[in-house]
């Protein structure tokens, strides 16, 4: 019915086709104004007539006025003749023009194929259409209901042959799984003995621990067939597909004979059943019963094995990865995580956020158990996830679509239970998604709230003017000092062919003749006039919004305005000469009514450019905007609204830009800060010209605009914008690509779309029903630990091969110092190393990389623009040394391995420590030693510069979480004893939460006790820093001279013999 209205409407559109080339070709045989040869006569003798077209016996007369007119001529007579008979006067007949036509042209032979031939060309092709779409529709029909598993092995798709030698470590794992491959290479030999086969096995594991890899190596160590599958794929709006998937797909695993069965994401079909409202979730139970069934239904002797281990890529997030805000597609986001053609395993994201949600905690005991939304903050993300699918659901609402997958969740508002995941292939025309900004009591004017991000108050940071300039020319910079370093030493020759440079440069380096042109030319030009650092106000975002909307940089900067614009004109001025203490170098007239005010200063040009984009389709708002309080935004908008915005007499504003980024990045911001805006994409026609330039080609357009009462150039107070995100309609579409999703954020969401709205995250295989995991279905259960100091050095090994390491690299130190990475981190760590090498334009990967990267993947890379000031370096420098100072002093702490101030990601400076032998088990006499070090840096401020910094709210944040863990889920509290409080809840819909067991007087007495074992910690930590003041200043003192302290020299700091070995290791970092 579908495709049957699709053709229609194209046979209708062709139709008004044929019209309009009907009226195109058929208007010059239109009836025009026929006059008799007579009134033609009188005409000519009156001067009137300018030419006569003569075509036949038809006459196609123009008048002196620009007119036509007809008149027909007898068939037998020459014109001049007929008119000379009527008494036309000659000399008047002279001046007009007569122009004989032969009879025919293009009309004569167009008009029979255009209106005859050509519509039943057209009914021909129509009607074979709709019958091949017939046939098609038919085929698919039965297509619908198969198995969309993939074949490896066997005769299926060449992969790259993975066996239990290619995977490291897992030993029992292994050994575990070396009884099915036995089993289905020598069934004769269990099934004498009367032994019945495991029906199948759940993988369990850390994201990274290699469950897919394993999978996949019993199918090669054991020859058989493995079928892959995602258990998303047997979810489907239509009752009945996904059990008849289930059928096929075991059909055809039992028609290939030994094979092995994968089914990824396998809680995407078996969490626990429950009550179902809807039609997707009856779907859901009856494919899960027929996975129980078909297991159930395997014969004594059948040889086959079960195994169990979101949105499209063009998704906007708002992520944070090492201390910087972006918003981009998800699949540049998780793409780089992946080798070609990998997908269906998770990857350890560990320096990731994405912008999710704080809850807010409703009053009342059963409104403790809802979800509600507080405000919208960034969140962690443990691990990242792509894979195909070959359909996807559109969900359009008012406000923008949404692509994911059937089994993909969003939340939907409800009043009875707050905010509630829904899987897409669930919802409903109606229902109300999450968007931001969040209005609630939207009827009660007096409770009325409109949530939205929490930003921060105050933004201190500065940003390095030169670095946009030197950074294309890193490598000029690397071959200069290399050369200057090296003189001497080698040859210029050899410099020259090592560095890509003639010998003659390399000798003028050397003797000072001269540097770099690249480096020196605009910076000596300018290094006296222009700061070192520019500090980020409300100024200089307005002039980034000048610049974002008006403004071009190429060597020069140019801000194009229009004359009668004096206000803007004189503002950027100001702010050029305020910011930067330039005046404008000249002014060009070029196009009529504009002015153009050119600098020619490239840094300022390149800085301009790295923030806010080159060229008007890469424009682009500022990252550090996403972070920066709500003045700086609105500066930027005012800057941008007064070259590219109009407001219009009732209040309503509306931006335009040919770069979707830049809107896409605006609309974000602006509905984070509260502003309801709304996008529009429009088309601007070709021809266009720009200072009598070459026509420009049609281009697409976005058009950003916010209601009257939603302008946040001139807020009204009143009834805002009450429009919801409402579903429209959801339909399925086929796909053929990967879809992404982000997996272990906390309350599971995070928000996405070109208007953000809040995605769930249902990747969770830790909710099975209980059906599945009784004897003869999933009666196996595998743990795949995290590996050993042993095991890790077995996979950095593998994950070394084609990479030249130096003779001297240790990868037992390697192992030693990454206690808790997974096998995919290991291998991200080695990636990070090799990438280090080649940035460094080296030949071999060494120690020196391979230790440099663990930091790199633990806490970011190193941030060389943050530069703190020698106040902010000295309180630095004491904070970490408060850190490592009470570790080092406690019988119970871990010992420490680096301490420094070096900024990396979001931290300003960091603590390594590594225990001095495996643990399992920790004791509250460790944790409450761990509590002190905690708060070493908090009271190492306290205690030399008499007040505290914003720096120590991270460890404050840590030590309270650690000590409330200690009360309400260890049981350590000795004066409420050892219970625990709170308990776990698993919901058919909200899956796992946690609800309030306990009294509001026994919480109270909770925080009490929480706040005492932080009291004790701070006064254990205060002692320690007390009693030893001269060494934390020592400490101090050698941080702020060196920046980095390793083991070895802070032992001998602290007159401490060094511990050997090292098993695990946490990190103390200080917030910036």
């Amino acid at each position: 019915m579908k495709n049957f209205s699709k053709n229609l409407l194209v046979a209708f559109v062709a139709l008004l086709v044929l019209s309009a080339l009907f009226s195109l070709f058929a208007r010059p045989f239109e009836a025009q104004k026929q006059i008799s040869l007579s009134e033609l006569v009188q005409d000519i003798n009156k001067g009137n007539t300018k030419s006569i077209v003569l075509e036949g016996t038809a006459l196609k007369v123009t008048l002196e006025d620009g007119s036509e007119v007809a008149a027909l001529k007898e068939s037998d007579s020459s014109l001049s003749q007929t008119l000379l008979n009527l008494g036309v006067d000659k000399e008047q007949l002279n001046n007009v023009t007569i122009e004989q036509r032969k009879e025919g042209g293009i009309g004569a032979w167009i008009s029979p194929f255009l209106f005859v031939i050509l519509p039943m060309l057209f009914f021909v092709f129509f009607f074979l259409m709709m019958f091949r779409q017939a046939r098609a529709g038919l085929g698919q029909a039965f297509e619908f209901t198969k198995s969309r598993a993939r074949l490896f092995g066997a005769d299926g798709q060449t992969k790259e042959k993975v066996t239990f030698k290619d995977v490291a470590g897992l030993k029992e794992a292994k050994e575990e799984l070396q009884e099915v491959v036995d089993f289905l290479k020598n069934p004769k030999k269990y099934l004498d003995m009367g032994a019945r086969i495991p029906r199948g096995v759940l993988l369990v594991g850390a994201p990274g621990t290699g469950k897919t890899l394993l999978a996949r190596a019993v199918a090669n160590e054991a020859g058989v067939a493995f079928f892959s599958a995602s258990g998303s794929e047997f979810v489907e709006m239509f009752v009945g597909v996904g059990s008849s998937r289930v059928r096929d797909l075991f059909s055809t695993a039992k028609r290939a004979g030994r094979s092995i069965i994968f089914i990824d994401e396998l809680d995407a079909i078996g969490r626990t059943r429950g009550s179902g409202f809807t039609g997707g979730h009856e779907e859901r139970e009856q494919t899960l019963n027929q996975i129980l069934v078909e297991m159930d239904g395997f014969e004594r002797d059948d040889q086959r094995i079960v195994m169990g281990a979101s949105v499209t890529g063009d998704t906007p997030v708002l992520i944070r990865e090492n201390g910087e805000d972006k918003l981009l597609p998800i699949d540049q986001v998780i793409d780089p995580y992946y080798q070609e053609g990998e997908e269906g395993v998770e990857k350890p994201s560990q320096r990731l956020e994405v912008l999710g949600f704080e809850k807010k905690i409703g009053k009342g005991f059963s409104a403790q158990k809802k979800t509600y939304l507080q405000n919208s903050a960034f969140k962690k993300v443990r691990s990242v996830f792509r894979h195909k699918v070959q359909e996807i659901y559109e969900v359009e609402y008012m406000g923008g679509t949404i692509r994911t997958t059937g089994n993909h969740s969003v939340f939907i508002r409800t009043n009875a239970q707050g905010l509630v995941p829904k899987p897409v292939c669930e919802i409903k025309p109606g229902d109300i998604l999450v968007d931001l900004p969040y209005k609630v009591n939207r009827t009660n004017k007096n409770r009325r709230e409109i949530r939205g991000h929490k930003f921060s108050q105050k933004l201190e940071l500065q940003l390095q003017l030169w670095e946009p300039l030197f950074m294309p020319f890193q490598s000029v910079e690397y071959a200069y000092q290399f050369a200057r370093t090296h003189e001497g030493e080698t040859s210029q020759t050899e410099l020259g062919n090592m560095l890509g440079f003639s010998q003659r440069t390399i000798g003028k380096w050397q003797q000072g003749i001269c540097v770099p042109r690249a480096l020196s030319r605009n910076y000596y030009q300018y290094k006296d006039q222009l700061p070192e650092t520019v500090e980020v106000s409300p100024e200089l975002m307005r002039l980034f919004g000048y610049y974002t909307a008006e403004g071009y940089a190429r060597k020069e900067l140019d801000f194009c305005f229009n004359e009668k614009e004096k206000e803007y004109i004189e503002d950027v001025r100001y702010l050029m000469k305020t910011i930067f203490h330039l005046e404008p170098d000249r002014e060009r007239h070029i196009t009529k009514n504009a002015i153009n005010i050119v600098y020619h200063c490239k840094p300022v040009a390149s800085f301009l450019a790295f923030h806010c984009g080159k060229g008007a389709k890469n424009k682009q708002v500022p990252q550090f905007l996403f972070e920066a309080p709500k003045e700086y935004y609105t500066e930027f908008l005012k800057g941008y609204a007064a070259g590219d915005g109009y407001t219009d007499t009732r209040g309503r504003l509306e931006l335009t830009s040919v770069s979707k980024r830049l809107i896409l990045g605006l609309n974000w911001l602006s509905r984070m800060h509260g502003f309801k805006s709304y996008i529009r994409e429009f088309t601007v026609k070709a021809g266009r010209k720009i200072r009598d330039g070459k026509p420009l080609q049609e281009t697409k357009a976005y058009r950003l605009g916010f209601g009257k009462t939603q302008n946040p150039l001139d807020p009204k107070i009143g009834k805002a914008s009450t429009k919801r995100a409402i579903v429209k309609s959801i339909r399925k579409l086929p796909y053929d690509g990967y879809v992404y999703d982000f997996c272990g954020c906390e309350n599971e969401a995070f928000f996405g779309g070109e208007s953000p709205i809040l995605l769930h995250n249902t990747n969770r295989p830790d909710v099975l029903d209980s059906a599945l995991l009784r004897p003869g279905r999933f009666d196996r259960r595998i743990v795949l630990d995290l590996p050993d100091v042993n095991d890790r050095e077995e996979i950095l090994k593998i994950h070394s091969l084609g990479k030249p390491l130096a003779p001297k690299t240790s990868l037992r130190e390697i192992a030693e110092r990454t206690p808790g990475f997974s096998g995919a981190d290991l291998a991200n760590l080695m990636n990070e190393s090799a990438i280090l090498t080649a940035r460094r334009n080296k030949t071999i990967v060494s120690q020196e990389e391979l230790l440099e990267s663990i930091d790199k993947v633990l806490l970011g890379p190193e941030r060389k623009s943050h530069i703190l000031s020698k106040k902010e370096k000295e309180i630095t420098a004491y904070h970490e040394a408060g850190h490592a100072l009470v570790a080092s002093s406690l019988p119970h702490a871990d010992p420490v391995r680096k301490v420094s101030i070096i900024s990396r990601g979001r931290a300003g400076g960091y603590t390594l420590k590594l225990p001095s032998e495996e643990k399992h088990l920790k004791s509250r006499a460790e944790f409450l030693d761990e509590l002190a070090t905690f708060l070493g840096g908090y009271c190492a401020e306290k205690l030399v510069f008499k007040d505290v910094t914003t720096g120590a709210s991270n460890d404050l944040q840590q030590a309270s979480d650690l000590a409330r863990r200690l009360v309400k889920e260890y049981g350590m509290s000795e004066s409420l004893g050892p219970v625990t409080f709170g308990e776990r809840e698993e919901h058919p819909f909200a899956h796992i939460g946690e609800y309030v067991n306990y009294s509001q007087k026994l919480a109270e007495e909770i925080d009490k006790e929480v706040s005492g074992l932080v009291e004790v910690a701070r006064k254990k930590a205060e002692n320690v820093l007390k009693q030893k003041r001269p060494t934390l200043v020592k400490i101090a003192k050698a941080l702020i001279e060196k920046e980095t302290l390793e083991r070895e020299e802070f032992e001998r700091l602290i007159g401490k013999k060094s511990i050997m070995g090292a098993c695990s290791s946490v990190v103390r970092a200080r917030s910036l």
